[in-house]
């Protein structure tokens, strides 16, 4: 009876991995990768907004820069992933640009990605208000290498 029962796993496993188990093998759909990925930038958008407002002194609560900072940190962390071949169609602001010229857009990213990692161990490291604007100034520099050539004026 035991030897039936590890025999019947066994092949239910062989058919997944034979046959392909239907989720890992199914194909984001593009519409749903765009949205996927308009909902992290709008994120890193909101943190790094949350950080300006206390930068130019129109908040004075400062316990969420270290959330706020790392949330953009993880946001740029994973957003190469977030512009595979075939979501430049439909409603996004990506321009075909960035899959044309993937390599300048990867280096654009990665830049963003250093100014994150510096907005971060600033915030981290000192309450100088004014510090933490010059580095979420450079962050916001570095959004321009990406959004310039690679997204829809707005």
């Amino acid at each position: 009876m035991h030897n039936r029962r590890r025999t019947f796993a066994a092949t239910i496993v062989l058919i997944f991995f034979t046959l392909g188990f239907p989720i890992s093998q199914a194909a984001d759909d593009a519409d749903d990768v765009i949205k996927f990925r308009q909902n992290v930038m709008k994120g890193i958008g909101a943190h790094i907004n949350n950080i300006a407002a206390i930068a130019k002194g129109k908040i004075t609560f400062t316990g969420n820069l270290i959330s706020d900072a790392q949330g953009i940190v993880n946001g740029l962390e994973t957003a190469n992933a977030l512009f595979p071949s075939g979501t430049d169609g439909g409603k996004t602001n990506a321009l075909a640009a960035l899959w044309e010229d993937r390599e300048g857009f990867d280096k654009a990213l990665e830049k963003s990605k250093e100014r994150a990692k510096q907005l971060l161990a600033v915030v981290r490291g000192s309450t100088d208000i004014a510090e933490i604007g010059q580095a979420l100034g450079a962050l916001g520099k570095s959004c321009g290498g990406c959004h310039k050539p690679y997204r829809k004026k707005m």
